[in-house]
């Protein structure tokens, strides 16, 4: 009989325990992002700062053909000296060009990041405020497709949502 009551007791103790298992939860977090008012206006700011970079790649490509074609146009008149000359300004004009278009890429990632790191702050706190009020153990980002194989788990999009003051329906996707 004693044997019975301890193997009971262990059931009833591995029964307690499966039942306080891992609470798990998922949320498409580019969908949380892009739903928030703050990602529209950095988006429109960092298309300004692009375009900025990409009218002055333009004024100097512009500026380099018209070299290159002056060059064309009248190299048949100039000395050896000046031809040399031209010919270096032209190179040089284009390495230029190219150094100033990697610095641009890395410039406008630094800026894109730069505006966009509050807004994800904002909505990664969102999430743990969520996390933590609802008891969830662990919260997948199914935006990043890291997430290769899950059992059932609770989509905490809405509770964000509303955690952020977002308005119903407000989910964008791509």
């Amino acid at each position: 009989m004693k044997k019975i009551n301890i193997f009971l007791i262990a059931g009833f103790s591995l029964f307690a325990l499966s039942t306080s298992a891992q609470k798990l939860a998922h949320i498409n977090l580019d969908s949380l992002l892009r739903a928030m008012p703050e990602s529209d206006s950095a988006r429109r700011v960092g298309q300004a700062h692009y375009q900025m970079l990409e009218n002055e790649v333009e004024s100097m490509q512009k500026e380099y053909q018209e070299k290159v074609q002056d060059y064309q146009a009248h190299s048949a008149t100039y000395t050896e000296l000046i031809k040399n000359t031209k010919q270096q300004e032209i190179s040089d004009m284009g390495q230029r060009i190219q150094a100033f278009q990697s610095s641009a890429q890395q410039d406008l990632q630094r800026f894109n990041d730069s505006i966009t790191k509050p807004i994800i702050t904002k909505a990664k706190n969102a999430v743990n405020r969520v996390a933590k009020e609802h008891h969830y153990n662990y919260v997948f980002d199914t935006s990043s497709g890291v997430v290769l194989y899950s059992e059932d788990s609770d989509d905490i999009y809405a509770l964000v949502s509303e955690e952020l003051h977002l308005t119903p329906g407000a989910k964008k996707t791509k």
